[in-house]
């Protein structure tokens, strides 16, 4: 496991922190923030912060803080170009931190959320990183960001050994300690190099082949406008099955179906988070079963 921290402002300049860090591995360095407001929020310190990482050689996580009430192109746009402004690399990370509601539902925090990181994904070429605390996912604010690593704030848990919510299985980042004048993290990595290999831009040259899973007679996938991806199958058992992906990696299958089918399948999106799939079952009879929540249930 590898020794980090994560800064904004109120830690300062570099000249402030680094010897406060001590011996650090990587750092998460807070960039901005669009406010419900309108106003445009730059850490005064964060140029400073990212060069000081690059020129010791430390990993670095740029960070947006995220609005839920603030429309996701305009939050991606500002980070964007903020960030390049700054100098982004390959190897740099990205993540959003996922904390507020704005007073929304928590199916639209979820929605506004899976919306900015798809985008991220996509503009960025590299898989962005999800920072939230336990309750605020409980809640249901984190629905359909299982396929993004994982960067929880638990310092009730004993370092490394966070607590896991829902939708995820598995933790990338531990915030363990949040108490002194930093936080600190501890990242699920072997080394450095693996860590951005895992985190950074994805090399050209790589072929955009993934196994997602599954052992199907019969297929059948849709997407929603946000990016929301979903794929469906009949099973060896008969059964149908579902996988989800929002631009990360792609989630466990998970049996929908009430019966078992056969022949083929139809899947379809629409609006917001709605979603139908048909099935033939066994008796000859036609099946449809609906999502309103980007494919995490069906019934």
């Amino acid at each position: 496991m590898l020794e980090g921290v994560d800064v904004a402002s109120f830690q300062g300049s570099p000249a402030s922190w680094t010897s406060v860090a001590g011996d650090i591995v990587w750092a998460a360095v807070k960039l901005t923030e669009l406010e419900p407001n309108g106003t445009k929020y730059v850490n005064p310190d964060a140029k400073a912060d990212m060069d000081w990482l690059r020129t010791h050689h430390k990993g670095r996580i740029g960070y947006l803080f995220g609005h839920p009430s603030v429309e996701a192109t305009a939050t991606v746009d500002f980070f964007v170009t903020q960030f390049n402004a700054i100098g982004l690399h390959d190897t740099d990370a990205v993540a959003l931190d996922l904390e507020t509601t704005d007073g929304l539902s928590a199916q639209k925090v979820a929605a506004w959320a899976v919306d900015v990181q798809s985008q991220l994904h996509k503009r960025l070429d590299r898989v962005p990183l999800v920072y939230t605390f336990i309750d605020f996912a409980k809640q249901g604010n984190c629905a359909g960001l299982g396929g993004y690593p994982l960067w929880i704030a638990d310092p009730s848990s004993p370092r490394g050994h966070p607590v896991v919510p829902e939708p995820w299985k598995t933790w990338a980042i531990h915030q363990y300690a949040t108490t002194a004048s930093i936080d600190r993290d501890v990242a699920d990595y072997a080394n450095q190099s693996a860590m951005f290999k895992a985190l950074g831009k994805k090399p050209s040259s790589e072929p955009d082949v993934r196994k997602i899973g599954g052992n199907s007679s019969a297929i059948a996938a849709t997407i929603w406008p946000n990016g929301r991806k979903v794929v469906a199958g009949i099973g060896t058992d008969s059964y149908v099955y579902r996988t989800t992906s929002s631009g990360g990696a792609w989630g466990e299958w998970a049996k929908v179906s009430p019966t078992k089918a056969k022949g083929t399948l139809a899947l379809t999106s629409a609006g917001t988070g709605d979603g139908a799939i048909y099935y033939i079952e066994l008796s000859g009879q036609t099946v449809e079963i609906n999502t309103s929540n980007y494919g995490d249930t069906w019934a």
